[in-house]
């Protein structure tokens, strides 16, 4: 199975003096790292010597807060004693963030699996640094190196009698968890995990329950020790070793506490198995943690070891101040992402603290109150308050009497200083000092209470009753809402959220000013956004239900902000939660609220097919899912738009999937509009169905106008590749002139399209490819050249604007007949049904230059399906 692999560091190009590469070849809370020397030449080279041959699996690296290189390349040798003058095959590379968007306070750790490969010796290779204003002497830094594998032959396997499991890789080989935990602590774990995977073998299910349990509170209580460590090595560096002498006792006290209160010994089996592992703690049969005397002692140690602790890491994480770090750093945080906690609803170790209180009932009560609130710092007060989802839990009655209690004797109003004062001036001479002190409470049951308290006070404004006008109350609401929106506890988050919904539908409307609204908007909107595309499921739904809820608002949805925020492209760049977030938000506002025509409100189709063609070249495949349909959405309405957007529907084009996928949508929606286009033509009168029966053949370039007669449905489904037309290349006919007995190719189609289909014509302005009967209104409304034509008021004619005064002295300028057209070609009266017979019957349009071309359309099979050409389907491409 993988498991961590040992190494020694041979090679260093450069190295500073404080900061050796052998810091590199031990993990732990308090290791310095790696650092190049000041104004090093790059690339800066490690050569790692691997203990024995090993087939490698994966690699950790955890990067400096600001030293950070750009770019690490892995190189690997299968000599044992590699130097820098061996030969080194090149395995790949990783690239690092520049960590500005933590503002160089957090360490980015990069795991990355490698492929099978044998190696004994890794060469890495760090590339130039990131500018940052930290790094003024140009180094490059790392902190730890991880390296996990296989290594051949038993010696180096060091299992013990554990089975072999070639999937499975311990979590306690992760470079996350030794970072931060007490080595000593961290070794026991490693002991503890064998013998359960062991007692698992061997159906031990009890004991192996155990250790599993033993295990997640010696790993907090490594975390709180390797937090004392730090502090006594911080402590030493300030040459303060009066704190550094009592951090170290109480280390001790701590670590003797944990070891007896678990019973470490007897879990490890050192003397051979025990038969009280085996018993069930269940039936009773569980030894109590300590006798009654020591009762409270035993219930405040298992209190400290279940209670998660925040690492707290000096500058620089070596125990004194860095020569080339920030005057005032504030301490950087492990990783980017911490591991999950485990519940505590189910722990067993909370069914044996019951028990044991049941036996001697207060004792952990007495203890706390006799130490009194002076006694606990603020920060053990924060560590050891209940979780917030224990909190309304109704099975843990000691968990929530112990927060209670608890909330009672360190029930501390927090005051502001003079800066927040300064920074809450508005909402403190609204709502007054008590509510905006409890925002600004580190206690999270203040927010909610602070929170609860803001709702109220909106709920029953009365303008006529209060001091102050709705929109400096809406000002000052909006700016606590911004502070609690941005809180980590889910509760206060949650109830923010609530009371944000609160405010737009009930109090804003009819009191409050349209421009303090949209400054509202603004305010709260980015921060929205930012949760939306969070890790975590309910942050995410829950910013994507507030937002959507602020824009059926009336008075919100009016100023078109959000819309017009949402439908910006997204970029490449754009992380892939946060675009997905955004685009399926823009979705559901074309459900809910359709598209819209005025330019303003950010939901038109232009905006629209912009946002889905963005969305369709991102890396993230459910972006460009979700892109694919709102251009789907946004072509039912607007087809001729949305293939101007996109590239041409060619053979080429469609062997991107994407894009075959896309116009196969494309394809079907213009199917079914034909079939409801022949439908409604044989039950409505034919001055209704005209219009829209032309459109079928219209070949446009330019995005109709809003008119229903302009709104077209292209032939694509025809001319186009489908799934059912790739097998068959001769079962297309024209859909215009209905020529019977002739098929042709696809390209055959296009060019009949083209050049010589009798019911087609070429628009002498534009050149784009029209139907004849269409042709007034393309002139009026969708050609490029439309700015020259005006319709005449006697014939309704498109003329130019050139010769509009002689056409009105013509003998052709007359009012039209009910029912009738006038061709564009001949300028003779032609009734509306009967377009096919005069462009096509036995005496057809004199001036349709196709009939004299091509006479065969109806009567014989066309000679054009092999004609060469790359030509495509007329509609969406400019001829």
């Amino acid at each position: 199975m993988p498991r961590k692999i040992g190494f020694t560091v041979v090679y260093a190009t450069s190295e500073e003096d404080r900061h050796s590469s052998l810091e590199l070849n031990v993990h732990g809370p308090t290791v310095r790292g790696w650092q190049s020397a000041r104004r090093c030449s790059f690339p800066q080279e490690l050569i790692l010597r691997l203990h024995g041959p090993t087939k490698l699996s994966r690699i950790q690296v955890l990067a400096h807060q600001y030293l950070i290189p750009e770019k690490l390349e892995i190189w690997t040798s299968q000599e044992c004693n590699g130097t820098n003058s061996t030969d080194f095959t090149y395995l790949g590379y990783i690239t690092l963030s520049d960590n500005a968007s933590t503002l160089y306070k957090s360490r980015e750790l990069k795991s990355v699996a490698l492929p099978e490969t044998d190696a004994a010796t890794l060469k890495l290779k760090l590339h130039k640094p990131h500018n940052n204003a930290h790094n003024v002497h140009e180094q490059v830094g790392l902190i730890a190196i991880n390296i996990l594998g296989e290594p051949y032959g038993q010696e180096y396997c060091g299992q013990g009698d554990a089975p072999y499991n070639p999937h499975y890789t311990s979590p306690y080989d992760d470079l996350a968890f030794e970072m931060y935990v007490d080595r000593e602590v961290a070794k026991i774990i490693r002991q503890m995990e064998m013998k359960k995977l062991q007692a698992a073998e061997e159906e031990r299910f009890e004991y192996a329950s155990k250790l599993k349990v033993a295990m997640e509170n010696l790993r907090k209580a490594g975390e709180r020790l390797g937090k004392y460590e730090l502090e006594k090595k911080y402590a030493i560096a300030l040459e303060d070793y009066d704190k550094a002498k009592a951090k170290k006792a109480q280390a001790q006290q701590y670590r003797q506490q944990v070891y007896q209160s678990l019973e470490i010994d007897d879990l490890l089996e050192v003397h051979g198995p025990l038969e009280k592992n085996d018993e069930s703690t269940i039936a009773g049969k569980e030894p109590l943690l300590a006798d009654a005397a020591g009762s409270a002692t035993a219930a405040v140690a298992v209190e400290e070891i279940t209670s998660p602790p925040r690492l707290v890491v000096p500058p620089t994480r070596d125990g004194a101040l860095s020569p080339t770090g920030p005057a005032h750093q504030q301490p950087p945080s492990p990783l980017h992402q911490k591991p999950n906690s485990p519940e505590a609803t189910d722990h067993p170790t909370s069914v044996v603290l019951e028990r044991h209180n049941g036996c001697n009932k207060g004792s952990l009560r007495r203890k706390t109150k006799s130490a009194g609130p002076m006694l606990r710092s603020s920060y053990e007060a924060y560590e050891e308050r209940t979780i917030p989802a224990l909190r309304h839990s109704h099975t843990n009655e000691f968990t929530r009497e112990c927060h209670l209690d608890s909330a009672e004797l360190t029930k501390v109003t927090s005051k502001l200083n003079d800066r927040e004062k300064k920074q809450a001036a508005l909402p403190i001479s609204v709502f007054g000092m008590d509510m905006v002190e409890k925002f600004y409470s580190k206690q999270f049951t203040d927010k909610e209470e602070g929170l609860m308290q803001l709702k109220d006070e909106l709920r029953t404004f009365d303008s006529e009753d209060s001091k102050h006008s709705a929109n400096k109350t809406a000002r000052a609401a909006i700016l606590l809402l911004h502070r609690a929106l941005r809180d980590k506890v889910f509760s206060v988050y949650s109830l923010a959220a609530q009371l944000i919904r609160v405010f737009f539908t009930e109090f804003a409307v009819g009191r409050v000013s349209s421009a303090e609204i949209a400054r509202s908007v603004d305010r709260l909107l980015p921060e929205l956004l930012t949760k939306s595309g969070d890790t975590t499921p309910r942050i995410h739904n829950m910013a994507v239900h507030t937002i959507l809820s602020m824009v059926d608002c009336k008075c919100v949805r009016e100023l078109h902000i959000i819309p017009v925020h949402l439908s910006r492209p997204v970029n490449s760049s754009t992380h892939q939660r946060l675009a997905l977030s955004r685009l399926e938000m823009v979705e559901q506002l074309i459900l809910n609220h359709g598209i819209s025509t005025d330019k303003q409100s950010g939901l038109t189709c232009r905006t629209l097919s912009e946002l889905g063609l963005s969305g369709l070249h991102h890396p993230a495949e459910a972006v460009r899912k979700v892109s694919e349909r709102i251009l789907v959405l946004v072509y039912k309405v607007n087809p001729r738009l949305v293939r101007k957007q996109l590239p041409p529907d060619d053979d080429i084009t469609r062997r991107n999937l994407l894009y075959r996928q896309l116009f196969h949508e494309f394809d079907l929606i213009d199917l079914q509009r034909k079939k409801n286009l022949e439908t409604s033509q044989k039950s409505t009168t034919p001055i209704h169905t005209k219009p829209v029966e032309t459109n079928e053949a219209s070949v446009a370039k330019s995005p109709p106008r809003a008119s229903p007669v302009v709104s077209t449905s292209s032939s694509i489904s025809i001319t186009s590749p489908s799934d059912n037309s790739t097998d068959h290349k001769g079962d297309k006919m024209c859909i215009f002139c209905l020529s019977k007995g002739q098929v042709y190719s696809e390209e055959g189609l296009n060019i009949h399209y083209w050049r010589t289909c009798p019911m087609l014509t070429r628009c002498e302005a534009c050149k784009q490819v029209v139907e004849v009967s269409y042709v007034n209104l393309h002139l009026l409304n969708e050609c490029d050249m439309r700015n020259n034509y005006v319709k005449c008021d006697t014939c309704k004619q498109a003329v130019h604007l050139e010769g509009l005064t002689q056409h009105a002295n013509s003998d052709n300028c007359t009012k039209p007949l009910e029912g009738c057209d006038r061709c564009p070609l001949c300028h003779l009266i032609i009734n509306r049904n009967k377009w096919r017979d005069h462009l096509m019957g036995e005496q057809p349009c004199a001036n349709n230059t196709r009939n004299k071309l091509n006479k065969s359309c109806s009567k014989s099979p066309s000679n054009t399906q092999n004609l060469g050409g790359k030509l495509t389907s007329p509609t969406g491409r400019d001829y």
